[in-house]
């Protein structure tokens, strides 16, 4: 028996409405994705449905394989039909209320905030282009808003069509997997539907797309990042409701061969730090051990005893029943690996916790009993999802989460530090990819935290200090006894960088010629 089907799932039964003609990939994909589901009936119903759009825009559709030619009688609802948990709106009909009879929960649309169906023309045209990332919502009846998803986006439009439309299905399975597991409807928030855009409105928004989008391509190109690691004397769980400007003691100074990010402080050592040191030269990051002094300074800095190939990040380190533990990231190579750090500084292989998974910043914690591994899986993307995978034992075996991704949100998915308990409450910090990769941290407080179900809400910003010596980033918030480690980031220009990304560029451009 799978987890899903355990006796407090209930069986769903799912009303799913499509266009009679001209159906989408996307809304296949949709339905294939809630056809997996163990434990959901889906019925589908045709319906006639005309969307409004300009040549340019089929032109979009067509260049995104979003439109394929289907067929199929148009069925109006009828009092004899099927009782069904919920109703699916895929093809954008004109006026949901005719199908609510139909169903205990109503009927579910995506819409973006202007209340443009995902099935329309340009849909998350506003928020995909503002350079904050796409924003799309689950809506019932047209004034609830069921769940939504936040992802990273290119402010370019037209690059950033097929990662939308793939968002529907985190979206639509996700909130149907609660369904099977909530006695009630979750509590919702009202859909307060902003002004639609003019097509002189919607020109400016695309103008605006395409100049935020160049601005980050000039940015990545010739700037660099740089990164330093900090100390806060305060211990993590002031970051709720403390600010952190003007509190960080910076370690060491800026380097130009490399900078140093993620640290993670060894549990009952005053003194020493690991954290990734990362090479402008060859663009990987390693492990590195630091030796703190007083004040700003750092005694001693030597590679951790650890030999893995590739990139290696993100150290984090824990302890448990008096031993030291350490999850680096090696999303590279697919695995998530256990290890031990004896009182000498040597790593031993313990356990392979994930296999086959490009778990990014994966972070260890126990809670109600359970060991849990909150990590992004890059194949999903590299800043917006959150999934989970938890254990019995420490060693394994790990099962995943039955609701991955349990978060698709660009704004606080990704782990950046360590998940704390404070007054009897669950806390987890992680990124803020809004506008760009490791641009601030928040701390979330988590309010459901099962093998089934997920929840969490954004309970604080740390934003980096706009005076301070790393305006422009944070990402790691690491409890470290009665202190706190995080990093901070500049934007500089490197000259060692930017030789390896000409070079990386000649070498593509002359394999381009050849093929």
């Amino acid at each position: 028996m799978s987890d899903f089907e355990d006796s407090s799932a209930a069986r769903v039964r799912i009303a799913v409405l499509l266009p009679a003609v001209g159906g989408r990939v996307w809304q296949e994909y949709a339905v294939e994705a809630l056809r997996q589901l163990p434990g959901v009936d889906v019925e589908i119903r045709r319906v006639d449905v005309e969307h409004a759009g300009d040549a340019r825009w089929r032109r979009l559709q067509t260049s995104v394989l979003a439109l394929r030619e289907s067929s199929g009688s148009c069925i109006d609802p009828e009092p004899g039909d099927p009782f069904w948990n919920a109703v699916i709106d895929l093809a954008g009909i004109d006026d949901p209320n005719a199908w609510r009879a139909c169903s205990m929960r109503g009927v579910w649309q995506p819409l973006d905030a202007q209340g443009t169906h995902l099935a329309a023309a340009y849909p998350c045209l506003a928020s995909i282009t503002s350079g904050t990332g796409g924003e799309l919502l689950l809506v019932r009846n047209g004034d609830t808003v069921v769940d939504s998803v936040r992802f990273f986006a290119d402010p370019r439009y037209t690059n950033s069509l097929e990662n939308l439309y793939k968002q529907i299905v985190p979206l639509l399975s996700n909130s149907v997997r609660d369904m099977a597991y909530a006695d009630q409807d979750e509590p919702a928030s009202v859909f307060s539907r902003q002004p639609r855009p003019t097509r002189s409105r919607r020109a400016v928004h695309e103008i605006r797309g395409r100049a935020l989008a160049l601005r980050r391509r000039l940015k990545a190109q010739w700037l660099s990042e740089s990164w330093m690691i900090g100390v806060i004397d305060a211990p993590i769980q002031h970051m709720i409701d403390q600010p952190m400007e003007g509190r960080v003691r910076w370690i060491g100074p800026r380097e130009s061969m490399f900078y140093r990010a993620d640290p993670f402080g060894v549990p009952g050592d005053d003194r020493r730090v690991y954290c990734e040191v990362y090479d402008y030269r060859d663009g990987f990051g390693r492990i590195e051990a630091v030796e703190l002094g007083d004040g700003h300074s750092i005694v001693d800095a030597a590679p951790a005893q650890l030999k893995l190939p590739g990139h290696i990040s993100y150290p984090y380190l824990f302890e448990h029943e008096g031993r030291v533990y350490a999850v680096p990231e090696t999303a590279a190579r697919k695995k998530c690996e256990l290890y031990e750090i004896d009182k000498t500084g040597q790593w031993r292989f313990v356990a392979v916790l994930l296999d086959g998974v490009a778990a990014a910043d994966a972070s260890l914690f126990v809670w109600n009993d359970l060991f849990w591994l909150a990590y992004t899986d890059l194949a999903m993307g590299p800043f917006d999802n959150l999934c989970l995978s938890y254990s019995e034992e420490l060693r394994g075996p790990w099962k995943p989460h039955l609701r991955n991704p349990v978060k698709v949100d660009h704004r606080s998915s990704r782990p950046a530090g360590t998940p704390f308990v404070h007054e009897g409450v669950l806390y987890r910090p992680a990124q803020d990819c809004g506008s760009g990769y490791g641009q601030a941290a928040v701390i979330n407080r988590v309010s459901l935290c099962t093998p089934q179900r997920y929840r969490e809400e954004v309970v604080r910003h740390c934003r980096p200090d706009p005076c301070g010596r790393n305006p422009h980033g944070l990402h790691t918030v690491s409890a470290w006894g009665e202190r706190t480690l995080v990093d901070g980031k500049r934007y500089v220009f490197n000259l060692h960088e930017l030789t390896r990304k000409l070079r990386h560029r000649r070498e593509d451009s002359g394999r381009a010629v050849r093929e």
